[in-house]
């Protein structure tokens, strides 16, 4: 009986080896490679045929495919950023502060003439 046990871990081992050996690496792609991907999934006859072709799981096309198109939408939106009101108060405290250093400039080249330091 101790010699089965013994040829029974051994299988039991080596299976837990292969399932080892058979785990998937995880793969990195950069966003032009997952872009042409997106492509040639699109160019195969069905999207099915293009993931096989992959290697690629359903899921992570669909959150691929979701990601081109918020991508594509973000770029097609007006580039002019809208002024906040926290831009508006500070090109108004802005023009303040330089009001402020103007007046002091001038107070100062006034005192200058009165003491004749000029």
């Amino acid at each position: 009986k101790r010699g089965k046990k013994v040829s029974r871990s051994k299988e039991a081992r080596n299976d837990m080896e292969e399932k080892q050996e058979v785990r998937k690496v995880r793969r990195i792609f950069t966003p032009e490679q997952k872009f042409e991907i997106l492509k040639d999934i699109q160019r195969c006859a069905t999207i099915k045929e293009g993931l096989a072709k992959h290697q690629l799981a359903q899921s992570l096309y669909q959150k691929w495919k979701r990601q081109l198109e918020v991508g594509v939408r973000a770029s097609l939106r007006n580039r002019r950023p809208l002024k906040t009101a926290d831009l508006k108060r500070l090109e108004a405290e802005n023009r303040k502060l330089k009001e402020v250093v103007l007046n002091q400039a001038l107070l100062i080249s006034e005192l200058k003439k009165e003491m004749n330091l000029d």
